[in-house]
């Protein structure tokens, strides 16, 4: 089928705009980059694109001609020429974040909604809205923390509660953002832990980590300040100084500056970039806080919602209280201790971090970019849940992904994303193999079914071309592979699904058992000659992104036949030439540099690469978990890529759910692999933990639950365990030949040299 027609219309469409042919033309064949055959850019999309379109020509039209305003610290930087991050503007009309792509996510327990912090504390509580800013006024100089380079970054108590720390002459003020556990605001509480009184700006601003935001109307009412017609924030009281400013006004930091200020009571603006400040004096040793709600609906584009007249400000916990809480809901699941600091508070962060992601039944894999459910990233995210002993939030996501399945079985998170039914399936049969919860699968079952005849029909459909024959159709499946085209990636994941679906309607539907069974089979054959297609083509036996693709950086794809679907094993010569022609074209030092979309290092993309090498018990796998602790912000968290030169986040969101879930896996599967012959300990020892101890506690496995320790009496490892477990226990590591099928026990090992 040929899309003539599509362009017809198109052209038709856009010569009312008096949209020249050359543009069309740019158009119109921008999805013959890669296949043609059934495909269509996803309409859900389209959307999300333009907005991030329109919200970068406002940014940089506002910006470049109001250089006096105070910009968040990822815009000073890009418009600095002094800056290592600035970024020609050219006669492209856009400006939007491409090099400082690193926030924080903080929210409540099981709650739809996160508000972001970013590196200099900036908080946005609304998705895609304004942000508060806070300034700090000592010995009649104002500070600013987008322009400070003193600052300090953290979280308090490896909680998602943001601290952000500013240092003063006779000491520092505490800037701290958090959510109470159960109430969906946003609290910012600011500390003087100095001897000197301050003033402290409370400074809401029209912008946020990605670009420009629209604040159109803005009234104060009493203590609250109103935004479009909602409570926007709650402040302490009556400020000692106040003002407000449009963007033809310029900055309201100028007035305040002056000592000159006030606020009317209802202020517009038709450029759409309100600001206003609120000063207040904190004494030594003083706490102030502001908050603000977290939105329950997004703002109708062409409709205002009904204005709330709501002034009364919500009680709320002390951030100490709201740590406690977070330190009891924590002090569950797989808990470790290990002999690398870094590792440990980043390990313990991250599994909070996964927690304030899952809202409710749904889980998504950022807390703003991405703050959409996809089958694929949520499939990562829920078995890393499972696999830290999270059972139960797991099973509330897996439960609900049959409300998103079509009746024709698939499960649907975006159109022509075909991996969705095989990461879906095999992420319920990995809960079920953690678990042995039998009433889950009764729950599952028929949808598991479902999905798996979609799989096999979606495969059985006549191809033109025989190097495709037999697979799924093309699609645009994960967007670090490149265009609309055919992928091995969606195939492998298929095959996956099809093996998963098949072992766990054994017990319930043996028919509907074999048939996916059968499915399965048939698809990897059909995989298997087109990959011996492909290694003609090329002359080499590697894996490419797809069967029509040749040598480029989406081949990273291709790893997960190896892990996490397990379907090769490393030493395959497929997955081996893979890996090694990455290594070779696609690895700068030690991290991944995917050259498609993302355009940097790739933080999931690098643990790929490394999960493979740990299968292998290849030392270099250490060494990307390594690169990717170095490059953790200072609360520990990733964005989708990484700029190559100045370390900050270059795409996606800026808190990314799929990186953090990676790595908690990669930990665990560092301390624990269990496959079904039984568990390996400590499969991977590196060289600076030999003499030191560790410990794991109730590390779930598809046999039972197992706990162990790891001491060095005179110098020799001593491992201790105890396990539901009745399969052998292995720890290769140390004894190549050793295994023990005792429920509880000790073992000294007499001599050591595997250490990596």
């Amino acid at each position: 089928m040929r899309i003539g027609w599509r362009s017809f219309l198109l052209r038709r469409l856009l010569a009312r705009f008096r949209i020249g042919d050359d543009v069309i033309r740019h158009l119109s064949t921008f999805q013959r980059l890669g296949e043609r055959l059934e495909t269509r850019p996803p309409g859900e999309m389209l959307p999300v694109g333009l907005r991030t379109v329109l919200r970068a020509v406002r940014t940089r039209g506002a910006a470049q001609i109001r250089p006096d305003w105070v910009w968040p610290y990822w815009l000073e930087r890009q418009l600095d020429p002094s800056s290592e991050a600035f970024i020609p503007k050219g006669h492209l009309p856009f400006v939007t974040n491409m090099t400082h792509r690193n926030w924080t996510g903080v929210g409540p327990l099981n709650s739809e909604w996160e508000a972001i912090v970013d590196p200099r504390g900036l908080v946005t509580p609304w998705f895609d809205g304004w942000s508060l800013d806070w300034w700090i006024e000592e010995g009649g100089g104002w500070r600013l923390p987008s322009r400070d380079p003193s600052l300090i970054q953290r979280l308090a108590q490896s909680c998602p509660i943001v601290e952000t720390l500013l240092e003063l002459n006779d000491g520092q003020v505490r800037h701290r953002v958090y959510c109470p556990t159960d109430q969906d605001i946003v609290v910012v509480e600011i500390h003087n832990s100095s001897g000197t009184e301050v003033s402290v700006a409370f400074a809401l601003r029209p912008y946020n980590p990605e670009g420009l935001a629209v604040v159109e109307r803005l009234e104060v009412r009493k203590h609250t300040v109103f935004v479009e017609g909602r409570p926007a924030l709650f402040l302490p009281g009556p400020a000692d100084l106040a003002a407000v400013s449009t963007f033809a006004g310029g900055d309201c930091l100028n007035r305040i500056k002056e000592g000159m200020g006030s606020i009317p009571r209802t202020v517009r603006d038709e450029a759409g970039l309100i600001q206003a400040a609120f000063v207040y004096k904190l004494a030594p040793q003083a706490t102030i806080s502001a908050v603000a709600p977290l939105p329950h609906e997004r703002r109708h584009p062409f409709r205002t919602p009904l204005r709330a007249r709501t002034t009364t400000r919500p009680e709320f916990p002390a951030s100490d209280e709201v740590i406690a809480s977070w330190e009891q809901e924590l002090g569950r699941g797989m808990r470790i201790r290990v002999p690398d600091t870094d590792l440990q508070s980043a390990v313990e962060a991250n599994r909070a971090h996964l927690l304030v992601l899952l809202d409710g039944d749904d889980i998504t894999p950022g807390p703003f970019t991405y703050h959409r459910f996809w089958f694929r990233d949520a499939a990562y995210q829920v078995v890393a849940l499972d696999r830290w002993g999270f059972h139960s939030e797991a099973e509330r996501v897996l439960l609900a992904f049959p409300k998103r399945q079509r009746r024709d079985g698939f499960f649907y998170s975006q159109w022509r994303e075909w991996d969705a039914n095989g990461a879906a399936i095999w992420a319920m049969a990995e809960h079920h193999r953690l678990t042995r919860d039998e009433q889950f699968i009764e729950a599952v079952a028929e949808p598991v079914e479902r999905g798996a005849k979609w799989i096999a029909r979606k495969c059985s459909g006549s191809r033109e071309d025989p190097r495709v024959e037999g697979l799924l159709p093309a699609g645009v499946s994960a967007e670090h592979l490149g265009p609309y085209d055919y992928y091995y990636w969606d195939d492998f994941w298929a095959i996956r699904g099809l093996r998963d679906a098949a072992e766990l309607l054994q017990g319930t539907n043996s028919a509907a058992s074999d048939e996916a069974a059968a499915a399965a089979v048939a698809l990897e054959l059909s995989t298997k000659r087109s990959l011996e297609r492909a290694a003609r083509r090329l002359a080499l036996t590697v894996i490419p992104a797809g069967p029509t693709r040749g040598i480029d950086s989406a081949m990273i794809g291709s790893l997960v036949a190896c892990y996490p679907l397990r379907l090769m094993q490393a030493d395959d010569p497929w997955i081996k030439g893979t890996a090694d022609l990455i290594r070779s074209r696609f690895c700068i030092g030690d991290a991944f540099f995917q050259y498609i979309a993302h355009t940097g290092f790739g933080t999931y993309l690098t643990l790929q690469l490394a999960f493979v090498e740990l299968e292998a018990r290849d030392p270099r796998a250490w060494r990307r978990l390594r690169w990717l602790l170095n490059h953790a912000t200072g609360t520990y968290t990733w964005p989708e890529a990484i700029h190559p030169n100045i370390a900050g986040g270059c795409m996606g969101d800026g808190h990314h759910g799929w990186a953090a879930a990676d790595f908690l896996t990669f930990v665990r599967n560092m301390l624990v692999d269990d496959k079904e012959d039984g568990i390996e300990l400590i499969p991977m020892l590196p060289e600076e933990w030999r003499g030191e101890d560790l410990e794991v506690q109730d590390a779930p496995t598809r046999h039972g639950l197992i706990s162990f320790k790891l001491t060095w009496p005179q110098g020799k490892p001593r491992l201790e365990w105890v396990t539901e477990a009745k399969v052998p226990i292995r720890a290769s590591t140390f004894a190549p030949q050793w295994y023990q099928e005792q429920p509880e026990g000790s073992v000294l090992f007499d001599a050591f040299d595997a250490a990596v």
